[in-house]
């Protein structure tokens, strides 16, 4: 489903790697979002994933480049027990619910102690997705940024159904504070490549192994 923007041959070299992981029920639009994230089109047939994907994408903060490992989950309860795989080493978390969606807003608490538990200290951001849909609103803004205090997280809204989603001013500002927290530089944000991968959760029961190197070449 994911469409790559990075067609050419050159090597791109990058300081650190944060892995970044995408989670929420099945149904609530997170592939659609980050889909739109590495400059693909909005899909109103998409269907839930049965499988986990993997972007990476490269930005520059300060004097340093930052490889954004993001990694979109399979929601369906089936899957549960490998999501716990994929949290491994993760830095930031975004929990997605779907603002015409109770149910999903409801399930936050389960993706936040599955991320707690696995992560322990990881930053955490509440999404609302699905904001052009206001008009069959079932969860209140307000009270998704009271549900983010008390998670003591980050809270914004996003609409994949839009060009501009909001995805991109949140995952920045959250990456800005993870850096922020180190005592480094967040200064000339530069987007630099993308790349994307798919891996299939129903042949294997953990994720394929990306290799990760300073410089790597991207295709």
């Amino acid at each position: 489903m994911f469409n790559s923007s990075s067609d050419d041959d050159s090597v791109v070299d990058y300081d650190e790697e944060i892995k970044v992981v995408v989670l929420g029920e099945s149904g609530v639009g997170k592939s659609n979002i980050i889909n739109r994230y590495n400059g693909g089109q909005f899909d109103p047939y998409s269907v839930p994933n049965n499988s986990s994907f993997f972007m990476s994408k490269n930005l520059k903060f300060g004097e340093k480049i930052y490889r954004i490992n993001l990694w979109d989950t399979a929601g369906q309860e089936k899957y549960h027990s490998l999501t716990k795989i994929f949290l491994n080493e993760a830095k930031i978390a975004f929990l997605v619910y779907a603002i015409n969606d109770k149910n999903s807003y409801e399930k936050i608490d389960f993706w936040y102690k599955l991320v707690k538990e696995s992560c322990g200290n990881i930053l955490i951001s509440l999404i609302g997705n699905k904001k052009d849909l206001y008009e069959e609103e079932q969860v209140n803004e307000q009270e998704a940024i009271e549900k983010a205090r008390t998670l003591n997280a980050t809270f914004g809204l996003t609409s994949a159904l839009e060009e501009d989603t909001g995805f991109d001013e949140i995952i920045n500002k959250v990456i800005k504070k993870y850096i922020h927290d180190k005592g480094e530089s967040t200064e000339n944000q530069i987007f630099t490549s993308n790349k994307v991968f798919k891996i299939n959760t129903l042949k294997s029961s953990k994720p394929d192994k990306v290799k990760s190197k300073k410089k790597k070449k991207i295709c």
